[in-house]
């Protein structure tokens, strides 16, 4: 089976979402609620942008296994040439996107999931939920021996934080494989998501919905909020309603996020640091929103004369 085109679209909404926060986040300290995100004890919708990337990319990870499987290629120099590529990329970005160097970022924490789905995809994916499920029981060890302050101080909650999202990414890998195999619709597909929605409700129960700390609950809603927006985006893209530019997202996020790093926020932080500066800037709102919109447009039109210049090339 071909690559999937709804993967691609929805990973770059994904990635336009991440780059949006991202930047607005900096510009401004002034935002209203609906733009908020990564503010203790509560929840936005800025939140589940990082979970739907990481979705994104294990049902992108189907097709990867997929493709390399039928062309019998030696996966393990292709998986471990591509983990190094993102562990590099998430080093060099760590102080200017960790805030600290060799800290954990959203390019480390897709390297971490990624090795380690690589390694869980042979699985039944039963025996997959089992793993989320015995992942969101661990937590409530942490939280019987007093252990939440690990996740303290560190973006993202550090290191510790991979294994709790671990869980967004092995659901889209089992929901990528579902695609392949017998449709999106399929059952397995179906149960899959009631079984996240039934996890998220025994979680809620005991646990309440934190990105801080990432607790099951925000996890668990995280994957049926991503699961539901994939399946608006199947739905789209299945009834002929092109998204290309979006799919052509999709096929290069890390090289947007870099862009984004390189041409915007490392210049933008050495500023802040020359000129004894602090983020966030405090630009109104409404400023932060259209200079991020005019930085997701430049960074677009950036890539597409890279690709000009490499086929000219």
């Amino acid at each position: 089976m071909d690559r999937d085109h709804s993967i691609d679209a929805f990973r770059g909404l994904a990635i336009l979402g991440m780059v949006f926060f991202t930047v607005t986040l900096r510009l401004s300290s002034n935002l209203p609620e609906i733009l908020r995100h990564n503010v203790w004890g509560t929840v936005h919708f800025g939140d589940f942008i990082l979970p739907m990337f990481l979705f994104a990319s294990g049902l992108s990870l189907a097709y990867y296994l997929q493709k390399r499987e039928k062309e019998k290629k030696f996966i393990l120099r292709s998986v471990v040439l591509r983990f190094g590529k993102l562990v590099l990329i998430g080093v060099a970005l760590s102080i200017f996107s960790a805030y600290g160097f060799l800290e954990m970022d959203e390019v480390m924490l897709s390297a971490i999931l990624f090795i380690v789905c690589v390694g869980l995809s042979k699985l039944n994916w039963k025996i997959i939920m089992g793993i989320i499920f015995v992942i969101n029981l661990s937590y409530i060890a942490l939280i019987q021996l007093d252990m939440i302050s690990i996740f303290i101080g560190h973006y993202l909650g550090g290191y510790p934080a991979a294994l709790y999202y671990l869980p967004v990414m092995l659901t889209g890998l089992v929901i990528g494989k579902g695609i392949i195999s017998k449709g999106f619709w399929c059952n397995i597909n179906k149960t899959v998501f009631w079984t996240t929605f039934i996890f998220f409700l025994l979680f809620l129960i005991y646990i309440p919905l934190n990105k801080m700390t990432v607790t099951p609950s925000f996890i668990m809603l995280s994957i049926l909020f991503s699961y539901i927006i994939f399946a608006a985006t199947y739905t789209i893209v299945a009834n002929k309603i092109h998204l290309k530019r979006l799919e052509y997202l999709g096929q290069k996020p890390i090289r947007y996020w870099l862009m984004m790093y390189l041409f915007f926020l490392i210049p933008l932080w050495f500023y802040v640091k020359f000129f004894k500066q602090n983020f966030p800037f405090n630009l109104q709102w409404y400023l932060a929103v259209m200079l991020s919109l005019v930085i997701i447009i430049i960074l677009y039109a950036i890539s597409r004369v890279i690709d000009y210049i490499t086929i000219s090339n």
